[in-house]
């Protein structure tokens, strides 16, 4: 009887130390004594692929600079990036991939409203917190989610600021307003965000012009704009759109003021547009939710273009949106990590974002989460397209 009570207290603490060490078993899946495995799923092969390369390639960037440091609290960040063609079957596919196989901690930066409603279900039945998420749809954050975080202003607060400035700014004298904005729920938002900024304002009868995701033939919604006399028209558009509708207005010699989503503020929509048809406007502005990198030289920037230099990337590349946001992303989720501590479980990096306050990490709009808020981002600034495909801050960080 005592050898089998003293070979019982032997077994106990071989156990315990075994499971102190990390010998035997881990606090959290992804988290072992030095790595943390995240996920996210990309477009890589589909119709945004040059999107979702650019995320990965960005956020891969930042992580290897943090693990040449030593990682955090000695953990090397090592992503898994799952292709899902923007497609929402194949994200979910990809997304319980990535949990039951790949057994990642937490979720970060994957693209699309549409294809992270499709596996929400399945990230909350399993507690994975997915920090941030890419897409500025306020609708997972508000109300809040547990875990979900997002980063990016919402497209309601984005539209309301649009007109504001429109107003108080551009000093618009009996503006007529349309809006052309893509027929899904962020569409909608960024809709209602205007609408509500006009009615602010005293602006009736906001002309609505939808059009479906892909299209390329702006013929209607330009010459419905024009004989309606729209002297302003609100965007909510991608990279691609804004040049078939601003050359569309060119064609039909119809001149408007253009403003536009955080989504449409990058140089390749510029270099689409072209300097000529850009003149043939009454000036483009854009909500920004990211500091300019050409004007506004701030701590996260000179680390970007550090790693940007160490990386040898040429100017197009150092100056793609896409890279910059993902890069960015990085730097706030590794924030969160930092701040959860040694002892790193999923209930504990929740608890680290919610203490994040006002938190600016020198490139996107300042962070904010809580208990009870999941948008980070409530503020914008505005830029103004010009010739030479650059965008021109024209003012601070603004809000409601």
């Amino acid at each position: 009887m005592k050898k089998f009570k003293l070979g019982t207290v032997v077994l106990i603490v071989l156990l315990s130390f075994f499971l102190i060490s990390g010998g035997i078993a881990q606090a959290e899946d992804g988290v072992t004594n030095d790595e943390i495995r995240i996920g996210s799923t990309l477009d890589l092969s589909g119709p945004i692929a040059f999107m979702g390369i650019s995320v990965r390639d960005g956020a891969n960037m930042y992580f290897k600079y943090i693990n040449d440091k030593g990682g955090i609290h000695g953990r090397k960040i090592k992503l898994l990036a799952e292709d899902d063609g923007f497609q929402s079957p194949r994200t979910v596919q990809a997304a319980k991939k990535l949990v039951t196989k790949d057994k990642i901690f937490c979720m970060t930066m994957s693209l699309g409203s549409a294809n992270v409603f499709a596996m929400l279900p399945f990230l909350e039945e399993n507690k994975i917190p997915l920090l941030p998420a890419g897409t500025a749809n306020e609708a997972l954050a508000i109300p809040p989610r547990k875990y979900v975080f997002l980063i990016d202003t919402g497209y309601t607060i984005q539209g309301i600021l649009g007109v504001k400035y429109m107003m108080t700014t551009l000093k618009a004298k009996n503006p007529k307003v349309a809006v052309i904005y893509q027929e899904d729920v962020t569409g909608q938002q960024w809709l209602g965000g205007v609408k509500a900024g006009c009615a602010r304002y005293g602006i009736k009868d906001v002309l609505e012009l939808s059009f479906k995701r892909g299209s390329i033939d702006f013929g209607s919604q330009i010459s419905k704009c024009k004989q309606a006399g729209i002297t302003h028209i609100f965007t909510h558009t991608n990279v691609r759109e804004p040049a078939a509708i601003m050359k569309e207005a060119q064609r039909i010699q119809y001149k408007a003021v253009y403003i536009t989503n955080n989504a449409s503020q990058g140089p390749k929509v510029l270099e689409l547009i072209g300097n000529d048809t850009l003149a043939y406007t009454n000036g483009y502005f854009a909500m920004g939710i990211i500091n300019d990198i050409n004007t506004e030289d701030t701590k996260g920037y000179k680390l970007y273009k550090q790693e940007c230099k160490k990386a040898g990337l040429p100017k197009a590349e150092i100056e793609n949106t896409m890279r910059i946001w993902s890069f960015q992303a990085a730097m706030t989720l590794c924030e969160v990590l930092q701040r959860a501590g040694k002892d790193l479980t999923r209930d504990g990096f929740i608890k680290a974002a919610e203490t994040m306050k006002n938190y600016d990490n020198g490139i996107e709009v300042p962070t904010t989460w809580s208990s009870d808020r999941r948008d980070g981002g409530r503020a914008v600034k505005i830029y103004k397209a010009e010739k030479g495909n650059i965008w021109v801050p024209k003012t601070g960080w603004i809000s409601q």
